[in-house]
């Protein structure tokens, strides 16, 4: 059986010599462009990252580095950049390679990825060097300015550990997520108020054997998302939370889940900051396995059998579920004067907070 030509190629064949040198050429131009146009931009993407670096000395903080090398031809600019530094008064970020990529054509996202050993040092109000060490199997993330300048931000973790001087914390997986509307965002504020969404969800947490509480050393679920509503001032530090604190700022807590042991508690509410500097909100929390909590606390000597005794009466008595099944308990809780109360029954006062000593001072 004979093979019939297409007709695109019969056409090519016939056509004049220049057409078809043209249209060889074509792509071997556009090949071509595109690859000038990459290193190009490879180029100036590096100009960039030593740019920034030397610029954030005019802001107290210095930023050296060994060698950058780019890559990720064709589709994306890789900036890898070793032996990253950094010191600024009062402390110190020594990280392992750390890599910046984008697609050639949209520098607006600007992606990051460093896995290894992240060494921080700081120096207390006491005076003394703190030491902190954040290992990740896996961590990287992204960011990108969005509406009024302020930062979107994403970075996850997996396998991780954070190693301080009272033991170290491992978690198996953790997702930040820092994301005003973006410009292109369709999605606004039905007022004027600045609002700043952050989220937080840890999985697998273990803390260190010293520090695990009555219901053990894991925490299998901490999820929290929050809107920090409010305009957020500028200026060191207390500055701009007493800026937001007088123009009426609140801390929305728009979902907040633990699962610790035999407790699994979901809840909502917010915060705010009164006039004396402390505290106050309104909160309403969803909590199963409190009679199992109860009884951990009994056992570990944290309350004694007949407050426990008394207390697993009354809530039971407050909680809903079927006969023989699992019981929930809706709890609203209110912190106003620095007392904490179940619904009108004050539970306990807590120690003010110092939230507005400027660092270092």
């Amino acid at each position: 059986m004979a093979f019939t030509p297409r007709r695109s190629l019969d056409r090519l064949r016939t056509a004049p010599p220049l057409a078809r040198r043209i249209a060889v050429a074509l792509p071997l131009v556009a090949i071509l462009g595109y690859a000038v146009f990459w290193f190009t931009v490879a180029g100036v993407a590096e100009q960039q990252v030593r740019a920034w670096t030397q610029a954030q000395a005019a802001h107290g903080v210095t930023i050296t580095h060994g060698a950058l090398v780019t890559g990720g031809f064709p589709f994306r600019v890789d900036v890898r950049i070793a032996a990253p530094a950094a010191a600024w008064p009062g402390g110190t970020w020594r990280g392992p390679e750390l890599m910046l990529s984008a697609a050639p054509w949209d520098w607006r996202r600007l992606n990051w990825r460093g896995d290894g050993v992240h060494d921080v040092t700081w120096t207390g109000k006491d005076d003394k060097v703190h030491q902190a060490a954040l290992t990740a199997r896996h961590l990287e993330g992204w960011g990108e300015a969005g509406r009024g300048g302020l930062p979107r931000v994403e970075a996850w973790l997996t396998d991780g550990s954070l190693a301080l001087a009272g033991g170290t914390v491992t978690a198996r997986g953790l997702l930040v997520q820092i994301l005003p509307p973006g410009p292109d965002d369709a999605e606004a504020p039905s007022d004027d108020t600045p609002r700043l969404p952050i989220s937080l969800d840890a999985k697998g947490v273990t803390l260190p054997p010293d520090q695990a509480t009555a219901l053990g050393d894991t925490i299998d679920r901490l999820a929290l998302e929050t809107s920090l509503n409010g305009p957020i001032g500028k200026g060191p530090w207390p500055a701009p939370a007493l800026a937001w604190r007088d123009a009426g700022g609140v801390l929305e807590i728009k979902q907040l889940g633990i699962v610790h042991g035999p407790l699994n508690l979901t809840g909502e509410g917010t915060l705010a900051i009164d006039p004396a500097g402390q505290p106050e909100g309104a909160f309403t929390a969803r909590v199963t396995g409190f009679a199992e909590t109860v009884e951990a606390l009994r056992k570990a000597g944290i309350v004694d059998k007949r407050a426990a005794d008394t207390v697993q009466v009354i809530l039971g008595l407050l909680s809903k579920g079927p006969v023989g099944g699992p019981r929930t308990l809706d709890i609203p809780m209110t912190l106003q004067d620095r007392t904490l109360s179940l619904g009108a029954v004050p539970l306990l006062r807590l120690k003010p907070v110092d939230w507005f000593t400027p660092s270092g001072s």
